[in-house]
C-alpha cells in the first residue's frame, strides 16, 4: 500500500484500453487538472514509455515528459517513467538479459508517489502489455492497489465490449469503471441505449461517453510531416496549425472546386504532378497541401500557396498511403498545444460523471 504524505493513504488510478489510439492521453489530462481544480495533490506516472526523446542526455517518454509538465507534476523524469523501450532496450532484452523492470518500476512508483493524494498512471494498453518484460499491466495493477479506468475508442463494439468484459473478469473491484471515447456522433443514442445499459447489466459501471471532438483529433502539420517523412516547402510559420480533415485530390477541377469548398480546416492530398487540383485547393479553405510521389509544385503553385499562406509539404509515399497514414495519426490524440490542453480538460470534466467517479473512490469535492 502506497501512503501520500502524513500517513494518507494515496490512491492510484491506472488509465488502460483495449486498442491503441484510445486517447489515453485526454483521460489522464483531464482527470489530472480537474482533481488539481478540486484541491487534491496530483502526481503522473507512466510505467513504460514506448515513444523515446532525450532530456539532457536521458533518455525518456515524449508523452510523460509533456503531461507531466502540464500538471505541474515535480518529479525527475527517471520517477515519471523508469522504463523507456529505446532500440538498446529492445536488444538487451531479446538477448535475454536481466532488466529488473518490476524493480525499477514499483520503485520509482514509490518515489513519484511521495506528497500526493492521487497518482494518475498511464498504461500502454491491454492488460497483457509489458509480458515481454516479465512485468505486465496487470502484475503492475495489483501490486499498486490502482483503481482502473479502461477507456476505447469506438470502432469494434465486440472487441471493445469483449475488452471491457474480460477487464472486470480480471479486475474486480478494482475496475473502476469505463469510457467509451472518441464515440462518432451518429452513434452517441447507440452507446447511451444499448450497450451502456448491457455493461450496467454486466456490473460495469459506464463512466463517461465522450463524442469525437473536432479539435482535440485534429492534427497539427509539424505532426504531419514527421510521420511522413516529408519536406515543407513554403510557410513554415504555418506547421503548428491544426488539420482536422484530409481530402483526396483526384477528380475533375470542376468537381474539386466543389467538393474542396464543403470542407474547411483541412489538407488536401494529391499527386505532385496535378497543377489544376492544387490550384483549386488553394482557392478553397484549405491549411495543407500535401503532394505525393516526391514531386515538387511548379513555381507558379508556390508562389500562389505563399500568398494565401498555405504550407505545401512533399512526400514521397503514394496518395493512397499517405492518406492511410494520415487517417491513422488522426487517430492518434495529441495534446501538444495549450489550446488542445484546455479543450480536453473541458471535454472530460463535462462528460466524466465526477460524481461517481468521487463516490467509488471515497473522495470528497
Amino acid at each position: 500500500m502506497f501512503t501520500a504524505e502524513k500517513g494518507l493513504v494515496m490512491i492510484p488510478i491506472f488509465i488502460a484500453s483495449v486498442s491503441p489510439f484510445s486517447g489515453k492521453n485526454v483521460i489522464c489530462l483531464g482527470l489530472g487538472l480537474k482533481f488539481k481544480r478540486d484541491g487534491y495533490r496530483v502526481g503522473y506516472f507512466k510505467p513504460v514509455g514506448f515513444s523515446p526523446v532525450y532530456v539532457e542526455g536521458v533518455p525518456t517518454d515524449e508523452d510523460a515528459v509533456f503531461l507531466s509538465g502540464a500538471l505541474e507534476v515535480d518529479m525527475p523524469l527517471q520517477s515519471i517513467c523508469p522504463v523507456v523501450l529505446t532500440d538498446d532496450t529492445f536488444r538487451r532484452l531479446m538477448s535475454g538479459e536481466e532488466l529488473h523492470v518490476r524493480q525499477k518500476t514499483l520503485a520509482a512508483f514509490n518515489r513519484a508517489s511521495q506528497g500526493n493524494d492521487i497518482m494518475i498512471t498511464r498504461g500502454m494498453g491491454r492488460l497483457s502489455s509489458g509480458t515481454c518484460l516479465r512485468f505486465s499491466e496487470l502484475d503492475f495493477i495489483k501490486e499498486s492497489g490502482a483503481k482502473v479506468i479502461f477507456a476505447d475508442k469506438f470502432q469494434s463494439h465486440i472487441d471493445m465490449l469483449d475488452g471491457f468484459l474480460y477487464a472486470s473478469k480480471m479486475l474486480g473491484e478494482q475496475l473502476l469503471g469505463v469510457v467509451f471515447n472518441l464515440v462518432p456522433p451518429a452513434q452517441l443514442n447507440y452507446a447511451r441505449e444499448v450497450l451502456a445499459p448491457f455493461l450496467k447489466h454486466n456490473g460495469i459501471t459506464v463512466l463517461g461517453i465522450i463524442p469525437k471532438d473536432p479539435i482535440l483529433s485534429a492534427v497539427p502539420i509539424r505532426e504531419i510531416v514527421s510521420v511522413l517523412n516529408g519536406k515543407i516547402l513554403c510557410c513554415e510559420e504555418k506547421a503548428d496549425e491544426l488539420i482536422e480533415h484530409f481530402m483526396i485530390g483526384a477528380m475533375s477541377v470542376e468537381s474539386a472546386l466543389s467538393y474542396f469548398r464543403k470542407i474547411s480546416n483541412k489538407a488536401v492530398i494529391t499527386g505532385g504532378d496535378r497543377s489544376d487540383i492544387q490550384l483549386a485547393a488553394l482557392e478553397t479553405p484549405t491549411r495543407c497541401l500535401i503532394l505525393t510521389g516526391e514531386l515538387l509544385p511548379s513555381v507558379a503553385i508556390l508562389g500562389r500557396a505563399q500568398e494565401v499562406g498555405v504550407p505545401i509539404v512533399v512526400v514521397r509515399s503514394d496518395t493512397a498511403s499517405t492518406l492511410d497514414a494520415c487517417e491513422n495519426l488522426s487517430g492518434y490524440v495529441s495534446l501538444h498545444s495549450k489550446s488542445k490542453i484546455q479543450r480536453a480538460a473541458e471535454v472530460v470534466t463535462r462528460e466524466i460523471d465526477f460524481k461517481a467517479v468521487y463516490q467509488r473512490l471515497g473522495l470528497s469535492k
